[in-house]
């Protein structure tokens, strides 16, 4: 797919915004940081227009140390295996790294009590950034063994593994990317976890069975479709089952812990780091 490269000049905790921004508002494909400093972001083609690009002069506005630079048309670049190539082991939490396979033997001097292999490929979730991190440590407060969890939205089945490496008996990952399943898979066998084991599917939250229920559910994903399937969250979580949630810019936090309270969650704990926040919510009867 043809991409356009939107190239600003930005530092420090602008980029962290400016990443927020594009998380929030389109199909984000990926981050280069260029040799001259400048950040060069990706996203799908038909998604650039003038709309988008009215969107971004608004944000720059209200950002003065963002600074637009121009944006162009990228057509077949292979954008991934670059940004593939910057890609180090790390160590996501105290106790577990995250590592490309050819960097395993790098990682292992980290010293973490777990390990998980992802290749980063299309989809989400290498440990870089700060959601993921954000689920992570959110998964390490609660216990997992003999669990059953569904993550929504599982990008490179991270969070699912770390689950399964927890203790869990079982997990379905589900994603609407085909990509994000492929790459699920194939770092499912990475990790030598079994089909089994870790189940995945492509599709909505509808690729959910209605009997199917989860002592614990991720979803790390865009605050829209965290509003809209709050009934469904609460549909397939077991009584007192606990769901961390993620992918909230701190703003929308609020927004977000109305809107599962009102559904019958009760609030256990809530992580931040830099502009974004995790929740993770108990069922109420």
């Amino acid at each position: 797919m043809s991409h356009a490269a939107i190239r600003f000049d930005a530092s420090g905790e602008s980029r962290e915004s400016l990443e927020g921004f594009f998380l929030t508002h389109s199909s984000f494909a990926g981050a280069l940081e260029n040799d001259d400093g400048s950040m060069t972001f990706f996203v799908p083609v038909t998604e650039w227009n003038s709309e988008f690009e009215a969107l971004i002069h608004s944000y720059c506005t209200k950002h003065p140390d963002v600074e637009f630079l121009g944006s162009e048309i990228i057509e077949d670049r292979d954008w991934n295996a670059e940004w593939e190539a910057t890609i180090e082991p790390v160590l996501a939490t105290p106790e577990l790294v995250i590592t490309p396979s050819w960097k395993i033997e790098d990682a292992k001097k980290l010293g973490a009590k777990h390990l998980i292999i992802i290749d980063p490929k299309m989809s989400f979730g290498t440990g870089h950034h700060e959601t993921t991190r954000l689920c992570l440590a959110a998964a390490e407060t609660l216990d997992m063994k003999d669990t059953d969890v569904l993550d929504i939205g599982t990008g490179s089945g991270v969070l699912a593994m770390y689950a399964l490496l927890r203790g869990a008996n079982h997990a379905i990952g589900i994603d609407t990317d085909h990509w994000a399943v492929e790459n699920t898979t194939e770092n499912r066998e990475l990790n030598s976890i079994s089909e089994e084991q870790f189940e995945i599917r492509q599709g909505t939250i509808d690729a959910v069975h209605g009997n199917e229920t989860f002592n614990v559910i991720f979803a790390n994903i865009h605050r829209n479709v965290l509003l809209e399937i709050v009934g469904n969250i609460h549909s397939h979580l077991t009584s007192k089952g606990r769901v961390i949630l993620s992918g909230i810019l701190i703003y929308d936090a609020e927004e977000i812990r109305a809107a599962y309270e009102n559904a019958k969650f009760a609030l256990v704990r809530e992580l931040k780091e830099n502009e974004w926040a995790s929740m993770v919510f108990r069922r109420c009867e």
